[in-house]
Order: structure tokens, then sequence, then C-alpha cells
């Protein structure tokens, strides 16, 4: 009997294992050969400008320049898996397919820039008031991801708000 329960055990835990994701080489590999760039620019406002990148690593760089909490640099890692996420997403929106510029006539606007290189290859879509002019809507979903994923809120936002001051020298 204890035999018994010793192979249903084992075979079942066999399963469970087959079940699992399993990343290969290759997706590791292809993972090393990313990187995603968002970059939030000025307006005559209160705008936060900063940059920020993530590479398939999961490093993160953020750069702030202006109307954020932390003006300068600033490092931080996230999970692979969150990245193989954000390149998914880039996938699902047909991001390669998307136009290079999405241009609102309008003024005082920032302009957002969201760049993925992958294999040597880059594909940026500039964002200037872009849903008003035929961008989908996706792709401020996936700028507001980008952010989330890196963590850009606790460099940009202070105590939870937007900053409204000019940085001090």
């Amino acid at each position: 009997m204890n035999i018994r329960r010793f192979f249903i055990a084992f075979f079942g835990a066999v399963a469970l294992a087959s079940c699992a994701p399993v990343t290969s080489q290759a997706e590791t590999a292809a993972m090393d050969n990313v990187e995603i760039r968002l970059a939030r620019g000025a307006c005559f406002g209160f705008c936060p400008v900063y940059s920020v990148t993530i590479n398939g690593a999961g490093e993160v760089h953020y750069e702030g320049r202006n109307f954020v909490n932390i003006v300068g640099q600033r490092t931080a890692s996230i999970p692979t898996e969150n990245v193989a996420r954000l390149v998914a997403r880039f996938e699902e929106i047909g991001f390669e397919n998307l136009q290079d510029a999405y241009r609102a006539e309008v003024t005082d606007l920032p302009t957002y820039t969201v760049t993925l290189t992958r294999d040597g290859h880059t594909k940026t879509v500039a964002d200037y008031g872009g849903v008003s002019a035929g961008m989908p809507r996706a792709v401020r979903d996936l700028q507001d991801e980008i952010d989330r994923v890196a963590g850009t809120a606790q460099w940009v936002l202070r105590d939870g708000q937007p900053v409204r001051d000019r940085p001090q020298p």
C-alpha cells in the first residue's frame, strides 16, 4: 500500500513539474537584447520631465529632470518576468506596425516617446496628444504600464502627489 502511495505521489509530482513554465536558453538570450525606454517631455505647465529605461536583465535606469521628486539618476531592478510581460504587451498592441508619430494639432502638450529595441532593431513611437490624432489608446496604456513596472512613481511623485515646484539647483 505504501509503495502505491509513493508511485501516485511521484507521478503526480512529475505531472505538476511538466506543467511548470520553462524558460529556454533562447528566451533568456532574447531578453538580453531588449531595451524599453519611456521619455516624458516638457510642457508649459507642471509636466514631469523624465526618462526611464528597462533592459532585459531587469535593470531600471531613471533620470529625472523637472517637476519630479527626484532630479538626477536612480537605478533599481525588477524581475525579468516583468520585462518579458512588457515585451508581450508591445507585441499584443502591434507596436512594430504603429506610425512613428501621432501629433495632435494643439499646443502646450508634453511629448511622450516609447522605444523598444530588440535584437538590434529599434522602433520608436512619439505621442504628442496622440489619442486625439488617431493613436490607439493601448499605446497610452502601455506608457502607464512601463511606469508601473519600472516603479517610477517612487521618483516622480512627492508624497503620492505630482510635483508643482521647480527643482532647486
